[in-house]
């Protein structure tokens, strides 16, 4: 362990690591859908007239926790794929408005940082 974390590139951690791996494909295939999805409801959005687009709620659409990726980001600092890491945990902190309350992100985020001397 380093850090605190798994070395899931260990051979005795082969099991663990593909569960990591089969978790982050699921995650980022839940979010590809996500998106479609909200890019299909805006092209259906803009073919209705502007009276029935006032009675169309925007609560309705798909919404992604923003924990999700924090989750994300962890995995992928499991991995050490650390540009992947960065790329999810900037993605919660704009979607997050308090995300100085969420302390498993902080040290995420830390760890990202430290990996790429960025800390200063």
């Amino acid at each position: 362990r380093q850090f605190g974390f798994l070395k899931l590139n260990s051979p005795e951690q082969t099991k663990k690591k593909a569960l990591v791996v089969r978790a982050i494909k699921y995650l980022e295939r839940m979010l590809v859908q996500a998106q479609a999805e909200k890019q299909r409801r805006k092209a259906d959005s803009t073919k209705m007239n502007p009276d029935e687009l006032k009675d169309d709620d925007e609560d309705k659409g798909i919404s992604i926790d923003p924990k999700t990726y924090c989750k994300l980001g962890h995995f992928h600092l499991l991995l050490e794929d650390y540009s992947k890491a960065m790329s999810a945990y900037q993605k919660f902190y704009s979607l997050k408005g308090d995300y100085w309350k969420d302390a498993s992100f902080l040290y995420g985020q830390g760890l990202v940082y430290y990996h790429f001397n960025a800390f200063q």
